[in-house]
């Protein structure tokens, strides 16, 4: 069972030696082209400190995310060999730091949404209720079902935000590329099967034995297919990541402010822009227009509540002021004409 994911893991290996070897010699070939005046190659003329300091953040992170769960793998594998050489709490220790940190991360310095410090805090609470009922043997004080229905809540949280990107490049707010949408699609499909697969495994426990082995040759059928259509969504993002990196040298785009009227004044705001999805990378967004707000809202129920989850365009604030009618000068002297007169050597010419 361990030795196709250990391979994976070399795979991994390799390809993040290769990328720093290509990385290296792609920054000494620039440096070189660009002491040249009659270089053509518009990739040398880019600067590339974007691009590298892209670059060695992704690689950082996924070898390190890689080389956690390695370390987990080796002791399940430890413990499932000998189940009395190390404890249930000491197979978690790589996953007991990552969610640790990015716990605090999200709490302390609030550099990730809600849901994604939600879905950590569900993960630490699997691990801490599946330590209480293995390691100390607390059956019946942690049912198993318990466990199962944390685990399905975070599928069911994964779900939900596919859905809603899915969904919001429909109506026009995300602006997907048709591999970050086709990705959109397959991590779906592989979310909703994972939410099967774990309520078949948490259904199985109380069934017979004979049944218990039919549902487990269906969680064997499906979990490849989950993993598989996981994989493939990645690859897609993956390769339209690398295309982008190609042709914007890992530069953010620049996104113009948008003017709006407000009551004092206008005031320069937020409207397109670019947002960082896991799963997705780069993706684009747009505020949705008023017009397109309220089709949503008149025609289903549950698409008025969805649409307030996406951002749409306020409209300008117009001063009462502006909004005052236009009343006719009435003159204080009646209808007697206005006039002034001024004095040339003598003589006095109207001016009015």
């Amino acid at each position: 069972i361990f030795l196709p994911i250990w391979i994976s893991h070399g795979g991994i290996f390799i390809m993040h030696i290769k990328s720093a070897l290509a990385l290296s010699k792609f920054i000494h070939e620039a440096n070189e082209n660009r002491q040249r005046p009659d270089s053509t190659d518009h990739l040398d003329r880019v600067e590339y400190l974007s691009l590298l300091q892209r670059s060695i953040k992704f690689g950082v992170k996924t070898g390190v995310l890689c080389f956690i769960v390695f370390i987990f793998e080796v002791l399940l594998y430890v413990r499932l060999c000998n189940s009395t050489a190390i404890t249930f709490a000491q197979v978690y220790i790589p996953l007991w730091i990552l969610t640790v940190i990015y716990i605090g991360n999200g709490i302390v310095c609030k550099s990730q949404h809600l849901l994604q410090s939600l879905v950590w805090i569900l993960l630490f609470a699997v691990m801490l209720l599946s330590v209480i009922r293995v390691d100390y043997q607390l059956t019946g004080v942690v049912p198993a079902s318990i466990i199962i229905a944390l685990i399905i809540a975070i599928l069911a949280i994964v779900t939900g935000v596919l859905i809603y990107v899915v969904y919001g490049h429909q109506i026009g707010y995300f602006q997907l590329t048709d591999s970050q949408l086709t990705a959109g699609v397959l991590y779906s499909i592989s979310s909703m099967l994972a939410i099967v697969v774990v309520a078949i495994m948490g259904g199985a426990l109380h069934l017979p034995e004979i049944i218990q082995l039919d549902l487990f040759m269906i969680t064997i059928f499906l979990a490849p297919f989950v993993v598989a259509l996981a994989g493939l969504g990645a690859y897609l993002v993956t390769r339209d990541e690398f295309d982008r990196l190609l042709r914007y040298g890992g530069q953010s785009s620049n996104t113009p402010m948008k003017l709006r009227l407000e009551a004092k004044g206008w005031n320069s705001v937020v409207g397109n822009g670019v947002a960082i999805i896991p799963m997705f990378g780069d993706v684009r967004y747009k505020p949705l227009d008023s017009a397109m707000r309220e089709m949503l809202s008149i025609d289903l129920v549950w698409l008025c509540c969805c649409s307030h989850f996406y951002s749409a365009e306020e409209e300008d604030e117009i001063s009462p002021y502006y909004g005052r009618p236009i009343v006719d000068y009435q003159s204080p002297t009646g209808n007697t004409p206005m006039s002034a007169t001024t004095q040339w050597g003598g003589t006095e010419e109207a001016i009015i």
